[in-house]
């Protein structure tokens, strides 16, 4: 895995030990598929779809948030 490079507008850096928990399981589910006879190419590109996925329902509810934040009255 490549290691990903933070820039100053990152609103959120994973902890090391998150990141190493994630990618511990995500080699587990690659070996697990690969012996279930899925190829590398299928599981890499399943692999990136979901995560886009993930991603983009993340930052929608992030956005649903800071929306809802906004339309709150002051003092609640």
């Amino acid at each position: 895995m490549t290691q990903r490079h933070s820039s100053a507008d990152d609103a959120f850096e994973p902890s090391i030990g998150c990141r190493f928990k994630v990618e511990a399981a995500m080699l587990s589910m690659i070996e697990d598929l690969r012996r279930q006879g899925l190829s590398t190419a299928e599981i890499a590109l399943s692999l990136a779809d979901a995560a886009e996925d993930y991603v983009l329902r993340l930052a929608s509810c992030a956005d649903e948030d800071e929306l809802a934040a906004r339309q709150k009255p002051l003092g609640h």
